[in-house]
C-alpha cells in the first residue's frame, strides 16, 4: 500500500487563518447594534460564528497535539497544553482589566454608569476583579476565552482515547453529556448565584463541538480523508439541511414543532440540537469548497486576524464593553456604522501590533492548520502554527 506523502513543510496554508478571521469579524460586529449584523449574524442558518471559532479551535488542537505527542510523548502534550492553557488565562485577565479599567475611566471622569456595562465593575470594583481572576464572573463579551482554558484541559485526556482507538466512544459520551443539559437555563441567568456569573455559554453543552474538532483534527493527523470526495446523496443532504436552517433563520418560515421544543433545538447557551445539525452540515460543505478552490478561501488581511485570535479577542472585548457605554454613538445609523468601522479597524491594528511584537518562528517545529496535501482534495495542516 503506498503511503501519503508528507505536507510541504514550511508552507503556510492562509484558508484556515482566513476562516478563522472571519469568524472574528462576524464575532466583533455581532456584539455591536449595527445594522452590518443583517450579513454577519447567522447568515447560513441558525447557528453563530462562535461555533465556528471553537470547532476550528477544536480541530487546530487536535492536529498540531496529536503529532506533539507521538513525536514527545504524553507528558510534552500535558506540558504544553498546561502552558496553554495558561496563555489563554492571560490573555482574559488583560482582557478583563482593560474592559474594568474603561468603565471605571468613564465612571470616575463622566460621572456616569451605564447600564450596558457590566454593573458588578462600579458596584463592586475589588470584588468584580476577585470574581473575574478566579473566573468566577463572566459577563458578556468576556467568557469565550475561559470556556477555551477549560477544554484545552481536556486534549491530553481525548487525544489519548483517540490513540487508543476509542474515537466513537469519546464522541459518544461527549454526546451524551451534551444531550443531558439540554433544555437547562443557562447559568448567567442564574440571578440566585448573584454575582458569581459564570458566562451564557454551558461547557457542559460546547464541550461537544470542541471535541467533535479534536477527532476531526486527530483523524486528519492520522492521515484519513474525511471529505474530498464526498458521495452526492451526502451533499445533497447537506445541502437540504442548510436550506432549511437558512429558512428558518431568515425567511421566518414556520416551525415544524412545538414553540418549547422549537426553542431547545435552537438554544445557544446549550448549542441546540438544530444549531448543532446546520453548523455541521455548513462546515461539511465548507471544507469540501475550501479543497476544491483553495484560493477562494485564502485572504491575508482575515488571515492577520486569525493568526493571532487571542490578542484580537482580547482587543475586541475591551474595545466593545468601552463603546457600549456611550449610547449617542448608536442612535443613528450613520453612528452606527461608523462606530463598527472604527471598531474593525482597531481590530486589525491590534492583530498587526501584535503581529510585529511575535513575528512567526523561522524554524517551525509544530504543524500548522491547513497545508494542502499533495494529489488530495481536503485540507491538511502544513507545519508552523501554534494550536491556536
Amino acid at each position: 500500500m503506498e503511503s501519503k506523502p508528507e505536507p510541504i513543510r514550511g508552507v503556510r496554508d492562509l484558508r484556515f487563518d482566513t476562516l478563522r478571521g472571519l469568524l472574528l469579524v462576524c464575532m466583533t460586529l455581532n456584539h455591536l447594534p449595527t445594522e452590518m449584523r443583517a450579513v454577519t449574524d447567522q447568515p447560513l442558518g441558525v447557528f453563530s460564528a462562535a461555533e465556528g471559532f471553537v470547532f476550528l479551535s477544536g480541530l487546530m488542537a487536535g492536529w498540531i497535539y496529536t503529532r506533539r505527542r507521538r513525536r514527545q510523548g504524553p507528558e510534552a502534550l500535558w506540558s504544553s497544553c498546561m502552558a496553554r492553557t495558561k496563555s489563554i488565562y492571560l490573555w482574559h485577565v488583560a482582557s478583563y482589566v482593560g474592559a474594568f479599567a474603561m468603565v471605571q475611566l468613564t465612571y470616575r471622569t463622566l460621572g456616569f454608569c451605564s447600564l450596558a456595562a457590566p454593573r458588578l465593575f462600579f458596584q463592586h470594583p475589588l470584588g468584580s476583579l476577585w470574581l473575574g481572576f478566579s473566573l468566577l464572573y463572566q459577563p458578556g463579551l468576556l467568557d469565550l476565552l475561559p470556556m477555551y482554558c477549560a477544554f484545552v484541559l481536556l486534549v491530553p485526556a481525548v487525544i489519548a482515547g483517540l490513540e487508543a482507538g476509542r474515537r466513537w466512544l469519546i464522541l459518544g459520551l461527549s454526546a451524551l453529556v451534551w444531550l443531558a443539559v439540554q433544555g437547562a437555563p443557562p447559568m448567567a441567568g442564574a440571578t440566585a448565584l448573584y454575582p458569581v456569573n459564570t458566562g451564557v455559554f454551558n461547557l457542559f453543552a460546547w464541550q461537544l463541538i470542541f471535541i467533535a474538532g479534536l477527532a476531526v483534527g486527530h483523524a486528519r493527523a492520522s492521515g484519513e480523508d474525511l471529505v474530498s470526495r464526498p458521495k452526492p446523496w451526502v451533499v445533497g443532504c447537506a445541502l437540504a439541511v442548510v436550506a432549511y436552517g437558512i429558512g428558518i433563520g431568515r425567511a421566518q418560515w414556520p416551525p415544524l414543532w412545538p414553540d418549547r421544543l422549537y426553542g431547545i433545538l435552537l438554544n445557544k447557551p446549550a448549542l441546540g440540537l438544530l444549531r448543532m445539525a446546520d453548523f455541521g452540515c455548513v462546515a461539511f460543505l465548507v471544507s469540501v469548497l475550501a479543497g476544491r478552490h483553495p484560493a477562494a478561501f485564502a485572504w491575508r488581511p482575515l488571515a492577520l486576524l486569525g493568526r493571532h485570535s487571542l490578542a484580537v479577542v482580547a482587543a475586541q472585548s475591551v474595545v466593545i464593553v468601552t463603546l457600549l457605554q456611550f449610547a449617542p454613538l448608536f442612535t443613528t445609523a450613520t453612528g452606527r456604522t461608523l462606530t463598527a468601522l472604527a471598531t474593525l479597524a482597531l481590530v486589525f491594528a491590534a492583530a498587526a501590533a501584535r503581529d510585529r511584537i511575535t513575528a512567526l518562528p523561522r524554524e517551525a517545529p509544530e504543524p500548522e492548520l491547513g497545508a494542502r496535501h499533495p494529489g488530495d482534495g481536503g485540507l491538511l495542516p502544513s507545519h508552523g502554527a501554534r494550536a491556536a
